[in-house]
């Protein structure tokens, strides 16, 4: 059996379907991703990207299952080592084959508030997780929580901006994994330290300097304030912003995408003018601002949308730090 490569996607020459293999969801966002390439001119060379199988931005448990029969997947745990509820801790149980990386290393990133992480930072990330760039990458996070989901598109972007193309985040995360009655494990998967050169694509980031410019005058691309009511309450938005609560896109409590007219519906309503050049999205530690920006761009293919890696509790510290030394 042929694997699904990128440019069979796009061609539409072979898929999973017509082997036999894919699910009607993984079909539809097979072919919305490969419509997306073919919109933005991006078909690859096949001699780079042989044999590679392509998966969408979200992926069900069924077709986890089917990808991890005809591929290789690297599955990332997101989740606690250990903690008191099951569905947050990976020793509780998990994918058999996946190594455990939680969500605080990724956040771990930006600890500094006043400066962007290097190119080295994100290859010791990257290496430390054992990725390398040829295999497709799943995320797992914990569900039980809206909020969770926001854990896995923080992570996905991280290795997006990594350079990391070909991802998927286990949608409804490890609780839709065991209600699917996928195979766990409670034995520690040993991480094998990768020797991949990680490189920055700023392509969906925003840093300090790009948001200051929006905020005098000298940008003309639009802020997107993530939060929920509550928060923005406790912390006021950024002047001009437009409000587009995270939490709204996704579905219920157990951190599962909600479905795509939703999405598109939520999206439309946020007021914004999304082909008005760019839009940079951000919350208070990152995760909701990610969530905005992976239904803006990999579920609705709009581009020119960037996370405020920083995020506003470290821009509030960046102020100060800078107040004390000025």
């Amino acid at each position: 059996m042929k694997n699904l490569t990128r440019r069979d996607a796009v061609l539409g020459v072979a898929t999973f379907a017509a082997a036999g293999m894919m699910t009607s969801s993984l079909a539809a966002q097979t072919a919305r991703r490969a419509a997306k390439f073919q919109v933005a001119g991006q078909e690859p060379e096949p001699e780079v990207v042989k044999d590679e199988i392509l998966v969408p931005p979200l992926l069900g448990a069924e077709d986890l299952k089917t990808l991890m029969e005809i591929g290789d997947p690297q599955i990332v745990d997101i989740r606690q080592p250990k903690a008191f509820l099951w569905n947050y801790s990976y020793a509780a149980g998990h994918i058999p084959t996946a190594v455990n990386v939680p969500f605080s290393k990724f956040r771990k990133l930006w600890n500094d508030p006043l400066s962007t992480p290097s190119e080295e930072d994100f290859t010791k990330l990257v290496q430390s997780m054992g990725l390398s760039y040829d295999r497709p990458v799943v995320l797992v996070h914990s569900s039980g929580a809206k909020g969770n989901f926001g854990f896995a598109t923080f992570a996905y972007w991280t290795l997006k901006t990594a350079g990391f193309t070909n991802m998927s985040i286990l949608n409804g995360g490890i609780a839709e994994w065991k209600a699917s009655g996928g195979e766990m494990s409670t034995d520690k998967v040993k991480i094998v330290k990768s020797d991949t050169q990680a490189f920055i694509n700023d392509e969906w980031l925003a840093t300090h300097e790009d948001v200051d410019a929006v905020l005098d005058g000298t940008s003309t691309a639009q802020l997107l304030d993530a939060r929920p009511l509550h928060q923005i309450m406790e912390d006021a938005s950024l002047e001009g912003s437009f409000t587009l609560n995270a939490e709204d896109l996704v579905a219920g409590k157990n951190g599962k995408a909600a479905d795509d007219l939703s999405i598109f519906i939520k999206i439309k309503q946020a007021g914004l003018d999304w082909e008005y050049d760019e839009v940079i999205t951000y919350c208070n530690n990152g995760a909701l601002a990610t969530v905005d920006w992976f239904m803006a761009n990999e579920i609705a293919g709009i581009p020119n949308v960037k996370v405020y890696g920083h995020s506003l509790k470290a821009r509030r510290k960046a102020e100060k730090a800078k107040q004390k030394n000025g």
